[in-house]
């Protein structure tokens, strides 16, 4: 009896991710897509490599010269990444759900506090919305006030600086996380998994050099970040059809 009810759940459970596996199939192409995006637009942008270094009246002319420079240099395919590999972490946990479930939920639970941490102090859209009222403002008080905005919010939302680490940190740790549970399953394959491993480690080592030593920022944004992404391409590429095989079956 125990038998028959434990065959007959996991059927059940199989059937009720297929809807999942396929959403993240697509949530897996879709971060990709953001992630070649931001390999093909920071190749020849070294000139606004070192974070940390700019005043808000700084980043203020920047946005009025070229809003999509801006918000890009501050990360905003980043928000679109993360918001995109919350359905692929479900659906793999879906996938490693009877062997794997409680090491599957600590890295959905770690992405998620990544995802927060950075969504929430992401200086792109704030400073985009600041921008707008400096050249509006009228007076000096006016501008001296969203100034001060502006320095509060780069003091905490400015990619590859030391309040922005720990949600980059995290969201490595989760990558990397999930690949080795995705070696230890065997669903995926041990290239997808060795893939994930390495891209991921190349990736946070990258965001570990460009936010202590910025010296170094092409270097490892040319070396690390370049092999680490590709890398990952192929990653959310053989993940994505594998979760689309599995919606299929």
């Amino acid at each position: 009896m125990n038998t028959t009810m434990s065959n007959a759940f996991t059927m059940t459970t199989s059937n009720s991710w297929k809807w999942i596996y396929k959403l993240g199939g697509i949530a897996a192409l879709l971060a990709m897509s953001a992630n070649l995006a931001d390999v093909i637009l920071g190749f020849g942008g070294t000139e606004m490599a070192t974070h940390g270094t700019k005043s808000a009246v700084e980043w203020f002319a920047i946005y009025q010269d070229n809003w999509f420079r801006a918000v890009y240099t501050l990360g905003i395919l980043n928000i679109f990444y993360m918001v995109a590999m919350l359905p692929v972490y479900f659906a793999l946990f879906g996938a490693h759900f009877e062997k794997h479930a409680l090491a599957a939920a600590l890295t959905i639970i770690i992405f998620l506090t990544a995802m927060s941490m950075y969504i929430s102090n992401n200086a792109a859209i704030p400073l985009l919305v600041l921008s707008g009222k400096y050249s509006l403002a009228a007076t000096d008080l006016q501008r001296i006030v969203l100034i001060a905005a502006g320095e509060a919010v780069l003091a905490h939302g400015e990619d590859f600086t030391a309040d922005a680490f720990i949600p980059f940190f995290l969201s490595g740790l989760a990558a990397i996380g999930i690949s080795i549970i995705m070696l230890r399953g065997g669903i995926f394959g041990k290239v997808n998994a060795w893939i994930g491993v390495v891209g991921f480690t190349f990736l946070s080592l990258f965001t570990i050099i460009a936010t202590f030593i910025p010296a170094l920022y092409s270097f490892a944004f040319y070396f690390l970040g370049s092999i680490g992404g590709l890398l990952a391409l192929s990653w959310f590429t053989l993940a994505a059809r594998t979760l689309l095989q599995l919606a299929s079956r």
